[in-house]
């Protein structure tokens, strides 16, 4: 077996948090350029289009991570093998390129029925592209480079001001797409190098049972997270499918930097002080909701005010009506994915797996009835009344679930 030098945990407590952010502040902020300079330069129709693309993208990503970095650290966990010294780069690539390609297809498809061929190629590899560049920068994560994954965010935030620049300064109205593809090439290319050759072959015997409940998770909380903008786009909807989006990508883009900066740095706190049990665990669970919470009102109520006074004229307007469901999905959406990360490491994969399924039938489900019955009306109040109903459960798990036998097998 292959491995990287051990990461002390004191150091990553004391650095890097700080530098943890910087990378994902840099990696949100470059996605934020983006997605600004889409909303001014594209067409609404346009525009709801890359939504889509970026949905299937943004579930391949969930999945591609839950294969290839959150399989094997759970796994590993469970034979005393540290996280940093748990992925296999093979098995992980191997997964992203498959997941990539099916999601290329898929937008290819979705977005040209409308005959729109050459721009739904445009989306679908960019698509793709967004999968694999992220996987070596979630390998640097793991293993502690935090360094190097945050030059990664910086080419990124470079790539799209060069991009805002063309478009602002009247270059190429057209450049978008192209230096957006460009730079997660360059981002994928200097991540390969950054990650080396180093590998992992130490597994269980529960290894696979492990790694294909936690992808299939994925797959549904991946759909289950974006079906509110493929539903809209189905109906054709576009200012609602573009107003969804902007909610999700401009209002609570501060608090998806602290979120997802910190993340994978609670994941494996958790797997580090499962072998202490289940009250060491709970008490970082509790803290960290509390914290998701406060961001995301924040953000809220700052996007609020601002895209009702000083940008009610432009296009990221249409958000308006989507920021308080928005904000409540996803408060709920990372509350019931701390519980089941708590949780994943006392009990079997099943309960796990069956939780997270019968949470995405209930959404899938009942957005579909609320979409096709009210529009986007209909969804709003749908969005709102299942995020009280997944907090609630997420609560009951932490008291409940971690509490059974660890022992618990499938």
């Amino acid at each position: 077996m292959t491995t990287t030098p051990s990461v002390d945990s004191s150091a990553v407590t004391r650095a890097g948090v700080l530098i943890r952010t910087l990378d994902q502040g840099l990696w949100s902020l470059g996605f934020f350029v983006f997605n600004v300079t889409a909303g001014v330069s594209l067409t609404v129709s346009e525009f709801a289009s890359l939504s889509v693309g970026a949905a299937l993208g943004f579930i391949a990503v969930g999945i591609s991570r839950a294969w290839g970095i959150y399989a094997p650290i759970v796994d590993a966990a469970r034979i005393g093998v540290r996280p940093e010294e748990s992925i296999d780069r093979w098995s992980s690539w191997r997964g992203t390129i498959a997941f990539a390609t099916v999601v290329a297809v898929a937008s290819f498809v979705w977005i040209g029925r409308g005959g729109e061929w050459g721009y739904a190629a445009a989306v679908a590899a960019l698509a793709a592209t967004m999968v694999i560049s992220d996987l070596p920068r979630q390998v640097l994560i793991i293993r502690g480079r935090y360094s190097r994954a945050a030059l990664l965010a910086a080419i990124y935030a470079v790539g799209a001001a060069l991009a805002a620049a063309a478009v602002a300064l009247g270059v190429d109205n057209t450049a978008l797409l192209p230096i957006w593809f460009c730079t997660l090439l360059i981002v994928l290319a200097a991540g390969l190098v950054f990650c080396g050759t180093a590998t992992s072959t130490s597994r269980s015997d529960s290894h696979f049972s492990i790694a294909w409940r936690i992808t299939a998770e994925a797959v549904y909380l991946g759909f289950g997270s974006q079906i509110a903008t493929l539903l809209l786009y189905l109906i054709q909807d576009d200012t609602a499918t573009a107003g969804i989006r902007f909610a999700y990508s401009l209002v609570f883009a501060p608090a998806f930097v602290v979120i997802q900066s910190i993340q994978p740095l609670i994941f494996k706190q958790f797997a580090t002080l499962s072998a202490q049990g289940t009250r060491a665990v709970l008490l970082v669970s509790v803290r960290w909701n509390i914290a998701v919470a406060l961001g995301l009102g924040m953000c809220g109520l700052v996007g609020f005010t601002a895209l009702s006074t000083v940008f009610s004229d432009i296009g990221p307007a249409a958000a308006l009506p989507y920021v308080v469901p928005v904000g409540l999905a996803i408060l709920s959406a990372q509350t019931f994915e701390v519980a089941l990360m708590a949780t994943r490491f006392f009990v079997g994969p099943v309960s796990t797996h069956r939780a997270r399924l019968a949470s995405v039938l209930v959404d899938v489900g009942s957005q579909s009835v609320a979409v096709f019955v009210g529009g986007a009306a209909g969804l709003v109040w749908t969005l709102i009344v299942l995020s009280g109903l997944r907090i609630a459960v997420s609560v009951a798990m932490l008291v409940v679930l971690p509490r059974r036998d660890r022992t618990e097998t499938s």
